[in-house]
């Protein structure tokens, strides 16, 4: 096994089970055996990637088998990171599926890494989901909080957390200035542009402007000796696709401290919107003030909502689009932080702790995600100790160029704290050595990336089907903006 390589299992599996069960089908040798279920199911399949990986090599199929003990010690602290976005998919051909990561992947996750310890260190699975994510909910859906209870019934220590300040002011947190080591820098003369929707931006300029580069993170990530990230893999409207370096947003405690793109359009040095707009300019004024929750202020977005539809044929907004400059650089900085920070959040030229990536892509989001992706049918799910490497290969899986995805492209172009080098690194499944256009799953990308990503031959057919998907959204979700608050 080799760090920089990316491995991938085909389940041929396209769905999750629909009783919350996700133990293993037959006794291990290895395993903890709290529960079994008689049918075959994704816990089989994440086992079988651990052993096609190499890990712990000379003794699968022992008692004595840890495949984690390759680099998770004894008294660590291991951080799982799943993505838990939020609790509800509002789109129309979509659920939960595709939004969050489902537990019947971090199921073993958390199993192999009680054997790893073996009685010593500590496990915690958090997430910092975005503001309007009901965190208990989200535990509802896969019965989180028992399955925590039963490890801990078990003396498996185990923790469940939200990472998010707000909603767990009890969290611990430590601010994290990258300063002159910010990908940010070089837009660092339009500060006051840089924006995230539904926040109040004067708090952000005070973390972000010309020399400082905070974030806040969360303690519980900095102390971690070992992070096991599980992302979902998704189309993005910002960055393009998400999986699992975008992930590693959720480690971060306060959305404020996040910029996602730069306010106005591209010739008054803003990513929001391509072409200048007075309408789209007020509309992006009054959701810079969403955060207050004014009547009034909701009114106002609604008409101007209401007047983009009608007059605009591109109703890019909030940086949602292929030309959006700003997240692919907050993404490489959280990314430089877990990497090489240690636990007082200085940099160091070393890297500090290790990180596992494990990406559920059973079924996995296109169309619109982040927040309301379609489900799409995938089978797959996909590991490296490259977050970066990952994420090129699961871009290509999509169907993409992984050059057309900026986060992807310029993060192999950081001369310091780098992530990965020069995709110097294997594709292989179970049959060996592959390449990824086998497994090419042909996504279908957000509105705002269709013209980029696809092909001319498909870039119409595409538009006319999301076309025709999108219009009772776009004929009537103004009157959301009017009424819903």
């Amino acid at each position: 096994m080799k760090n920089n390589d990316v491995y991938v299992v085909d389940t041929k599996i396209y769905k999750y089970s629909n009783d919350n069960v996700f133990n293993p089908s037959t006794v291990y040798p290895e395993g903890l055996n709290i529960d079994i279920k008689s049918d075959s199911n994704i816990y089989d399949c994440v086992r079988r990637l651990f052993i096609q990986m190499g890990l712990d090599k000379g003794n699968i199929g022992k008692k004595n088998w840890n495949p984690f003990g390759d680099f998770i010690k004894k008294n660590n602290k291991v951080v799982i990171k799943p993505n838990l976005v939020k609790h509800i998919n509002e789109s129309l051909d979509g659920n939960t599926d595709s939004l969050i990561t489902n537990f019947s992947v971090i199921r073993p996750i958390i199993d192999y890494t009680i054997i790893a310890l073996n009685g010593t260190g500590s496990i915690i699975v958090g997430d910092a989901p975005v503001q309007e994510c009901n965190f208990a909910e989200v535990i509802k859906l896969y019965n989180l909080e028992e399955a925590i209870k039963k490890y801990n019934d078990f003396n498996y220590k185990v923790e469940l957390k939200d990472f998010r300040k707000n909603s767990n002011p009890e969290i611990e947190c430590t601010v994290v200035d990258i300063g002159e080591n910010s990908s940010l820098v070089e837009t660092d003369e339009y500060y006051k542009k840089y924006a995230i929707t539904n926040y109040n931006l004067k708090y952000m300029h005070s973390h972000h402007c010309q020399g400082k580069h905070e974030y806040l993170i969360s303690k519980d990530i900095l102390d971690a000796d070992v992070i096991i990230n599980v992302p979902k893999p998704k189309c993005h409207r910002k960055a393009g696709i998400t999986a699992s370096m975008k992930n590693f947003v959720g480690v971060n405690s306060k959305k404020e401290y996040l910029p996602h793109h730069r306010n106005g359009s591209v010739a008054s040095h803003g990513d929001e919107y391509p072409e200048s707009s007075f309408i789209k300019y007020c509309r992006s004024v009054a959701k810079n003030y969403s955060y207050t929750h004014s009547k009034i202020i909701y009114l106002i977005n609604g008409v101007f909502y209401k007047l983009m539809v009608l007059t605009h044929k591109e109703r890019f907004q909030e940086g949602s689009w292929y030309g959006n400059d700003t997240i692919w650089r907050t993404i490489l900085d959280i990314n430089k932080i877990l990497l090489y920070s240690d636990k007082n959040g200085v940099l160091s030229n070393n890297k500090k702790r290790i990180i596992f990536n494990v990406a559920d892509m059973i079924i996995s989001g296109e169309k619109e995600g982040p927040l309301i992706p379609s489900n799409k049918e995938v089978g797959l799910i996909v590991a490296s100790f490259n977050q970066l490497n990952m994420d090129r290969s699961i871009c290509k899986i999509m169907g993409f160029d992984p050059k057309k995805i900026k986060y992807i492209n310029e993060g192999y172009k950081l001369k310091k704290f780098k992530i990965s080098s020069l995709m110097e690194y294997k594709f292989i499944d179970q049959n060996g050595i592959n390449s990824e256009e086998k497994y090419n799953k042909n996504f279908i990308p957000t509105d705002g990336w269709i013209d980029y990503l696809t092909t001319n031959d498909k870039k119409t057919i595409l538009k006319g089907e999301r076309r025709n998907e999108n219009i009772f959204y776009y004929r009537w979700s103004w009157v959301y903006w009017l009424y819903a608050y």
